[in-house]
């Protein structure tokens, strides 16, 4: 008995009972929101990643070329360049030792001259070498801050060295000489970190992209233009690597000291993430992706048997003409 000498009158147990559930219910709706508010930031940083927000220099919405067009002009075809670059080539005496691929990334509308062409990719081939690189970074393989000793069987005597040389013995980071392999082109630096990889971790970077492979085929090493841009569209697309390593990759190649080619005649604030490939008097290619702010494009220019003046004035040529009518059509 309480005080009063009233008898307390027991506690209902269905009273008991729905306490519990209205609980549950306030525990379910607190973790309900919870979820949605996580959801909800997941989504807008996905859409974020998605439309290129946070990756300057790739395309993570589409997969290939044509399936959107990036704007109301977006370029249809290429009627009227095909003469013009005709008439640059035979004003060096070059048909058939010139191969040109060029495709619009918003409509896939393509122009080729020779682009089926065969020529050894010489320093192209760095890229692939990149890729595989990056390709056990992402896998955790490796790290980016690993080292790398450089040894003698690394040093390449006929590199041209416009930059202080890698030191025998001498530790780099492999970031470093990513940098080194792909911004100025350092067979020393492509040397040391071919030897992190075995033959068939570049040959996947090949058949992911559907290109042969220059390094395991004896009979013939060459690439053409048109095969060659895949491997900028694996890099674009970012369809081999993480999208944080193919941004990192096409960075290295928008920030090269040598800017003859390609870029030499195109407007100052114009990107262009390339590779120039060279053996002198015999070769010389330089292929990439133009940022053009309306319709970027994919672009890949390649010589045989020319010598090194003519070429390199031809392809800034055929570059000014191909941006030029772009230009004109956004």
């Amino acid at each position: 008995m309480n005080e009063s000498g009233i008898p307390s009158a027991p506690i209902d147990s269905s009273f008991r009972k729905k306490g519990k559930f209205e609980i549950l219910l306030i525990l379910i709706f607190i973790i309900s929101l919870a979820l949605n508010i996580f959801l909800f930031v997941r989504l807008q940083n996905s859409d974020n990643v998605l439309s290129g927000q946070d990756f300057s220099l790739l395309n993570l919405r589409n997969s290939e070329p044509g399936d959107t067009t990036n704007s109301v002009s977006g370029i249809l075809h290429y009627n009227g360049l095909m003469g013009i670059i005709n008439s640059e080539i035979s004003s060096y005496n070059a048909t058939g030792k010139v191969g040109v691929f060029v495709q619009d990334i918003g409509t896939g509308a393509w122009l080729g001259i020779n682009e089926e062409g065969d020529f050894t990719p010489a320093s192209l081939l760095k890229i692939p070498i990149a890729l595989a690189i990056m390709k056990k970074v992402d896998r955790g393989e490796i790290k980016l801050d690993d080292t790398i000793t450089v040894t003698e069987q690394d040093v390449d005597t006929l590199y041209d060295f416009h930059y202080a040389p890698l030191q025998v013995g001498a530790n780099y980071t492999i970031s470093d000489l990513l940098r080194r392999m792909i911004s100025l082109s350092d067979n020393t630096a492509k040397n040391a970190l071919k030897e992190k990889l075995s033959l068939e971790e570049i040959d996947a970077v090949f058949v992911h992209v559907g290109i042969r492979d220059p390094y395991v085929s004896e009979d013939n090493q060459t690439l053409s233009p048109r095969g060659y841009t895949r491997i900028f569209k694996a890099l674009y697309y970012s369809t081999y690597l993480s999208p944080e390593s193919s941004e990192r990759l096409l960075d290295l190649a928008t920030n090269t000291p040598d800017e003859d080619l390609l870029s030499q005649n195109l407007p100052s604030q114009i990107v262009v993430a390339h590779k120039l490939g060279i053996i002198e008097n015999e070769f010389l290619h330089d292929c990439g992706i133009v940022y053009h702010p309306k319709n970027p494009y994919f672009i890949c220019i390649m010589t045989k048997g020319l010598s090194s003046n003519d070429s390199s004035e031809l392809i800034p040529k055929i570059s000014k003409d191909v941006f030029d009518f772009v230009d004109s059509k956004s």
